[in-house]
């Protein structure tokens, strides 16, 4: 997820048991230009294997370049295609899921990919364009004829975004459709909806997205759920502020401090629901620009919640 996804947070990830990780997605145009800021979304550590890079663009020429460029310099385990984003700067470039209005070219970006590395190629993509539309099937077998190793199915179309339900049953026709390992993806947000999604459509892996960012132990907890039958890991409020301390301290290792203040923003949000006060808790943090100030603020809460934690036993 772009803005979301960079070492940091995967290493955070990984560390609390998902098995394969993602770089933020990547502009192929700006991969053949060679962007400085570009590359710096595709750093990655050895212990963030196995890892993929996912790239979006709209012509086969340059998508082909970007790949080649991509298994290169980078050395992932496999690149993944996206067709599936809406955003509206991705749509405006012809690329993401704006491809599913155009299938032909959607296949042919996709066999120049395949044909440009010798790395394994996957894809990602809604099952439609418009409201109501539902051409997951045709797309999933397009892509299997061109190469593509697995396929990873959103079942939202474009249009409607997340404003509905993601209806499961659009990826297991897809599964019954092609020979190839296909991944459902949409509202996991809790353990047991990972083992119903698998349960009830077949398909060979989940992919969690937003369900990550309010908590980064939900793969932990799945794997605990199916193995056990239960889920030991329980999420609490000092445990939360702990994630919001590390992350910031890495962030601020990795990038500076500057940036690990700004990217933050992002996730105090998702890391500190349920807190009590949590608004005038976000409030201040999302004000402050200052690292010490951020840290001590967050040292400072996580001791009065400790100490809560203690009394209240």
């Amino acid at each position: 997820m772009a803005g979301y996804t960079d070492t940091v947070f995967r290493q955070i990830c990984k560390a609390r048991g998902a098995a394969v990780v993602y770089t933020e997605f990547v502009s192929a145009d700006a991969l053949v230009r060679h962007s400085t800021k570009t590359r710096r979304y595709l750093q990655f550590y050895s212990s963030e294997r196995p890892i993929g890079m996912q790239i979006f663009g709209s012509e086969p020429e340059t998508m082909a370049l970007a790949v080649a460029y991509v298994a290169d310099q980078f050395q992932p385990d496999f690149i993944d295609l996206n067709f599936g984003c809406s955003v509206r700067k991705v749509i405006k470039k012809g690329a993401g899921a704006a491809l599913l209005k155009n299938l032909p070219l959607l296949q042919k970006i996709a066999s120049a990919a395949v044909s440009a590395t010798h790395l394994p190629v996957t894809a990602k993509f809604r099952q439609g364009w418009s409201a109501g539309e539902n051409i997951a099937v045709e797309v999933a077998q397009r892509l299997y004829e061109v190469g593509i190793v697995a396929v990873t199915v959103h079942p939202r179309t474009a249009v409607e975004g997340f404003k509905k339900p993601a209806d499961w049953q659009v990826i297991a026709a897809v599964k019954q459709a092609i020979p190839i390992p296909v991944i459902g993806n949409g509202d996991i947000k809790q353990p047991a909806d990972a083992l119903a999604m698998l349960a009830t459509t077949g398909c060979d892996g989940v992919m969690i997205g937003r369900g990550a960012l309010s908590n980064p132990w939900l793969f932990q907890q799945i794997t605990e759920l199916s193995n056990q039958e239960i889920v030991q890991t329980q999420i609490s409020q000092s445990a939360k502020i702990e994630l919001c301390l590390e992350q910031l301290e890495k962030e601020a290792q990795y990038f500076g401090e500057r940036y690990a203040t700004r990217v933050m923003k992002k996730f105090f949000g998702w890391y500190l629901r349920g807190l009590p006060g949590a608004a005038k808790i976000r409030e201040f943090l999302v004000r402050s620009d200052d690292y010490q100030q951020m840290h001590a603020f967050l040292a400072s809460l996580l001791e009065s919640n400790r100490q809560g934690e203690v009394l209240a036993r």
